[in-house]
């Protein structure tokens, strides 16, 4: 998740932490707005305005939804976006059609470690993204959704995408703002509190899948997971300079995808997944989430001295 998504989530922390002490509910399924999607894509196919044709169609009837996830699916944008979804379409189908079998396998391991979540104050709702996101949590309607996109899963994961890791790392951080939602309070949060969210957050989707692969683990981010231990130090020493700052610069270049420069993008989530292991040494995994903000601070400054002299991962 994306600091500015995180910094939306303040708004909502009160609710979030009143629901947090309740037993879970029975989790409710996914809102799927996909086999609407792919009816009405079907019968414009031979439309004279194929974007035109869906915009009035499925998107119109959605666009409640849309606006609940800050898309705007304009004729325009749709026709620019069809021509690389036509030649993905069958990927993203079939992907789609088998995110029931996914979603309740995420389901069964992620309750058993975090029975508390409240799911039925996180709905999920599967819908086509425009390849403006995988995964994306914005506040909406009094609730905190997780909006899947399976073409953006498709377009920066691969149509054989480890949904079960990219579904265990997204309703962490909806469970963890239920749990501790004093982290995120803050409208400049400084970079340690993007630290711990993002490196436990990857290390919980590790731990509940132990057979995914660390580039998995990493949301197939090839160049972060061939990271050597110079740059994990240097990362690491990087980090300790500016572990208070509230500057979005600062937070950008460890925790932004679009970063430009020396350190490779999203460095943060690999060093946060080291610093979780280290800490998770010593707790079980269902207290992680529940370390109060000052004790994080300060474990993640003494790991983060520990890996800047070179200690090992």
């Amino acid at each position: 998740m994306h600091r500015r998504d995180l910094l939306r989530l303040a708004a909502l922390s009160p609710l979030l932490a009143a629901a947090g002490g309740a037993i879970a509910a029975e989790a409710p399924g996914p809102i799927d707005l996909m086999p609407k999607f792919w009816q009405a894509y079907d019968d414009t196919r031979d439309a004279s305005d194929r974007a035109q044709a869906l915009a009035a169609t499925f998107f119109s009837e959605h666009a409640e939804v849309y606006a609940g996830a800050g898309l705007k699916p304009t004729p325009e944008r749709l026709g620019k976006w069809l021509p690389d979804f036509d030649a993905m379409a069958g990927q993203v189908r079939k992907l789609s059609a088998g995110f029931g079998r996914h979603y309740r396998r995420h389901v069964r391991h992620f309750q058993v470690e975090f029975p508390d979540f409240r799911r039925e104050r996180a709905p999920i709702y599967l819908m086509p993204s425009l390849f403006g996101f995988d995964g994306h949590l914005r506040p909406w309607q009094g609730k905190l959704p997780l909006f899947i996109g399976i073409d953006g899963i498709v377009r920066y994961h691969g149509a054989d995408a480890n949904l079960s890791v990219f579904l265990d790392h997204e309703s962490f951080h909806l469970y963890h703002a239920q749990v501790l939602p004093d982290l995120i309070v803050d409208d400049d949060p400084p970079v340690y509190g993007s630290l711990w969210s993002e490196g436990i957050a990857t290390y919980v989707s590790e731990r509940l899948n132990p057979d995914a692969s660390l580039l998995q683990v990493l949301l197939d981010d090839r160049k972060l997971a061939q990271a050597d231990a110079a740059t994990v130090r240097d990362l690491a020493a990087g980090l300790l300079k500016v572990l208070d700052s509230v500057a979005p610069d600062d937070s950008n270049r460890y925790f932004s995808a679009g970063h430009k420069g020396p350190e490779p993008a999203r460095g943060g989530y690999l060093v946060g997944l080291i610093l979780a292991r280290r800490i998770g040494r010593d707790l079980p995994l269902a207290q992680l989430p529940q370390v109060p903000t000052p004790k994080v601070r300060l474990l993640l400054e003494q790991h983060l001295a520990e890996l800047a002299q070179g200690a090992a991962a």
